[in-house]
């Protein structure tokens, strides 16, 4: 689904109250809106008609020390926070009452946390390199440890098959948890992936299958350092396929036979027999160290923020659509609402600025307007179906055509692509001819699908 960015996004409302830097925040849903900071708080704020963001009468949720991270459960009802002196805790998002106070074993600061997107499982990662997986009963189902020096990310693929780590000295790690958390080990490992420490890493929504085997799962994935780097990976895993004699994978024409070290620019990745990646992209993305960047919930968008007060808004072929500098000091984190209306920035300045993407909000909108809740029911319960969808521009196709390397693509975005570079989108091969067939067959079960949502809406 397209989300329309306004010619000239512009600020909503600006929050202060906090009285140190704001470090993390969430949205929840289109209307409700929580954010963390060092001031040792936790504040929750929900959209009234009219005024825009108003803080909850049971806010702030107070900590002891200052708030590295915070996450809401995507089974909703709980929000975790972590701090530096070692908790993770679990609050109630109706009334801010603590759940529970949880403590890694070394009791060294907690740097990051995350939701598994099935809700099964909350990781958190702390200054030492140690990772601790808490499972449903709030106990450590697995406690793994392979990097050297602080977590500063943790990530889930969104059908909860694939794990990312990344730390403070460039390095990520993957892991394959589609059977579980057990015996944890990297399937595949990229080393110096961001000179002087990766800040953070984010998978995109949409995944794809590779046609010519109907095997292997194609994920994309980005990630930013202090190098002032933005890079787009691509994922290919065969994990969940295992044959029948013995349980041995099934080794995909995207995954090496012979397992070795390959280059990828300055980035040494080591594959396994299920796991395998490559950069298909890497730009400067900010004048100073990017230090947080996120997908909208549809994968067509990705926001970044950085050292250099700006949040930037790109698509996925590294082009910068919008720049926002409205903040006076370094931009840490942003958050964007479900259906991409909102996007929320906390900076070193201490406010929070709420921009209208699309423009055409005020504060007197109303967010659970007919258009969110009709978006939001297809997304939940209507998925598109993949295959409709461009591997590119991750939207409904109007022209698909197919290349050589046996993918569908939007006719518009993949001549753009092979205008600058002769290979494959999705394997980053190079392809003997850029010749593109019109897939008629295609084109009208969109088409049909079209019409038939059209319709389905148009009865309601």
């Amino acid at each position: 689904m397209a989300h329309i960015i306004a010619d000239e996004v512009r600020v909503l409302q600006k929050i202060e109250v906090h009285t140190n830097d704001v470090t993390c925040m969430q949205f929840h849903g289109t209307n409700i809106l929580c954010t963390g900071s060092g001031d040792k708080t936790i504040r929750v704020f929900k959209w009234r008609s009219g005024d825009g963001f108003v803080e909850e009468p049971f806010s702030p949720l107070r900590t002891k020390m200052w708030v590295t991270d915070m996450k809401i459960s995507p089974k909703g009802g709980v929000l975790a926070s972590t701090s530096v002196d070692g908790q993770l805790i679990l609050w109630d998002i109706q009334n801010g009452e603590q759940q529970d106070i949880l403590f890694q074993n070394n009791n060294e600061s907690i740097r990051t946390c995350a939701f598994s997107p099935n809700g099964d499982v909350i990781v958190t990662g702390d200054d030492a390199g140690h990772i601790c997986i808490w499972g449903q009963s709030r106990t450590i189902v697995e406690d793994i440890k392979f990097h050297e020096e602080s977590i500063t990310t943790l990530a889930f693929s969104q059908d909860s098959a694939i794990m990312l780590s990344a730390c403070s000295q460039g390095n990520i790690r993957m892991y394959d948890v589609d059977k579980g958390f057990k015996d944890l080990q990297p399937v595949c490992s990229l080393d110096s992936v961001h000179d002087l420490g990766v800040t953070s890493a984010d998978f995109c929504s949409v995944t794809h299958t590779d046609p010519s085997d109907n095997l292997t799962r194609c994920y994309t994935f980005a990630s930013c350092g202090t190098d002032q780097l933005l890079k787009i990976w691509r994922i290919y895993y065969t994990g969940h396929a295992r044959s029948n004699d013995g349980g041995k994978f099934v080794v995909s024409r995207l995954i090496p036979k012979s397992l070795q070290e390959h280059l990828c620019g300055s980035a040494a990745i080591y594959p396994t027999e299920i796991m395998n990646a490559e950069c298909v992209l890497s730009v400067q993305a900010h004048g100073s160290s990017v230090t947080y960047l996120k997908f909208n919930a549809a994968g067509t968008l990705l926001f970044t923020c950085g050292m250099d007060k700006a949040v930037k808004v790109w698509n996925l072929q590294g082009n910068c659509l919008r720049t926002l500098g409205e903040h006076t000091r370094y931009v840490n984190t942003i958050a964007i609402n479900f259906d991409c209306s909102l996007v929320a920035s906390g900076s070193n300045d201490r406010t929070v600025l709420i921009w209208d993407i699309s423009g055409q909000l005020t504060k007197e909108s109303n967010l659970s307007s007919l258009r969110q809740l009709l978006f939001k029911f297809a997304s939940n319960q209507g998925e598109v179906p993949i295959e409709y969808l461009c591997p590119i521009t991750h939207e409904i196709m109007k022209d698909p055509v197919i290349v050589e390397d046996g993918f569908n693509y939007e006719r518009s975005a993949i001549e753009q692509w092979l205008s600058m570079k002769q290979t494959s989108p999705m394997t980053n091969l190079e392809l003997a001819t850029t010749e593109t067939i019109e897939n008629v067959v295609l084109r009208g079960k969109i088409e049909k699908y079209l019409l038939a949502l059209d319709l389905d809406v148009f009865q309601q």
